[in-house]
């Protein structure tokens, strides 16, 4: 299992994932974005992957909206950090140079980092932060649009229709 561990310097965030980045940590990065809109001042976002395992499509979502929600507000893009082949591949492969600015050079050891607490979701909340992550990486381009249709057509039938007052259900 993998952790995001996460630290503010002179208005620079810095996130560090490790171990394997699964579906089950997107809580934690899902409210690590909510709270990255009560920040004024940002000169920079550094996300370094050199630890990182395995990150899963989801978890690239969220670093997707990350890049998007810096690129909106600071007017600038965040780096990642990552040393593996196999990561790279995948962010490549993903578009991930179009939002970010990416990096093969290791970082300098920031200190005093904490853990992002990650809650466990009820499943359906689960499911809508996967949807969500999911059109975010199918917005970034046609290939990905192409490779997570259909999961998020999938996803979107596994929600629950909402009632219509007054009407109901033919038996």
């Amino acid at each position: 299992m993998g952790s995001i561990l996460h630290t503010t310097v002179d208005a620079t965030h810095v996130l560090k994932l490790t171990g394997d980045v699964k579906v089950s940590q997107s809580p934690a990065l899902s409210r690590f974005i909510e709270n990255l809109a009560e920040f004024d001042i940002l000169k920079s976002f550094v996300i370094d992957l050199t630890d990182a395992l395995s990150i899963d499509s989801t978890a690239l979502g969220f670093l997707a909206k990350i890049a998007i929600h810096t690129e909106n507000r600071f007017q600038f893009k965040p780096t990642i950090v990552c040393c593996s082949d196999d990561i790279n591949k995948v962010m490549d492969s993903m578009g991930f140079a179009q939002i970010f600015a990416l990096s093969r050079q290791p970082i300098s050891i920031v200190e005093n980092m904490s853990e992002l607490a990650s809650d466990s979701l009820r499943e359906d909340d689960l499911r809508l932060q996967v949807l969500d992550a999911h059109r975010t990486l199918m917005a970034l381009n046609h290939s990905n649009y192409v490779e997570f249709h259909d999961l998020v057509e999938a996803l979107e039938e596994e929600l629950p229709q909402p009632q219509v007052p007054g009407k109901q259900l033919a038996r």
